[in-house]
């Protein structure tokens, strides 16, 4: 599984580039736009095609999940340890976010998957992950309910490690949106991983 996250501001062609990542086999995307206004995340909603609409997951926004028709919410770790999901966890996907193995594996099956970062020294986040890159205890996953997607410093180079290391997918965000040719640099990571893959996306 390969999820890609928008980056929080505009870029150059966005639309076009998610486009052309779904067309390319992407699994999910998160729509990742903090500072959008509820019309602004509807006008951005409706301009992705609707015969993507399962594959789009809310990080932001879930009070907007009915009216735009989107049943996977993201929850970060402040709001799901506050409970704020809970009143939108029926009906919908849900899935969060962790920084520690311990976390992760402490998930319930509430929680259809959960992103463990930063995996490697951020791309988008100048010195995250540079002192704490949690690769290395993938091995001490115990939690097998939930599906664990790497995120943080991935790229082409390094995409299939977290999945030879036990993670079930990997997470794009600033591999994407900062490389020259986003579109080519999905695709090599596609092909590097595809023969690992062994769950689907819309469970």
């Amino acid at each position: 599984m390969i999820i890609a996250l928008t980056a929080a501001e505009e870029v150059a062609s966005e639309m076009d580039i998610i486009h052309h990542l779904f067309e390319q086999g992407l699994d999910l995307l998160h729509l990742r736009k903090y500072h959008f206004t509820d019309e602004q995340m509807y006008r951005y909603v409706a301009s992705i095609d609707a015969t993507y609409r399962d594959r789009l997951v809310l990080h932001s926004h879930p009070q907007l999940s009915d009216t735009l028709q989107i049943g996977r919410i993201h929850f970060n770790e402040h709001h799901r340890q506050s409970g704020q999901f809970d009143r939108y966890h029926f009906g919908n996907i849900c899935s969060t976010s962790v920084h520690h193995i311990s976390q992760f594996n402490a998930l319930d099956t509430r929680w259809n998957y959960a992103f463990l970062s930063p995996l490697f020294p951020s791309i988008s986040k100048i010195g995250y992950g540079r002192d704490n890159a949690l690769l290395d205890q993938l091995p001490l996953r115990s939690n097998f309910d939930v599906r664990l997607i790497g995120l943080g410093g991935i790229t082409a180079a390094n995409g299939l490690l977290p999945i030879q290391a036990g993670a079930d997918g990997i997470a794009l965000l600033g591999a994407l949106w900062q490389d020259p040719d986003p579109i080519q640099h999905f695709i090599t990571c596609k092909q590097l991983c595809s023969k690992n893959y062994n769950i689907s996306p819309r469970d």
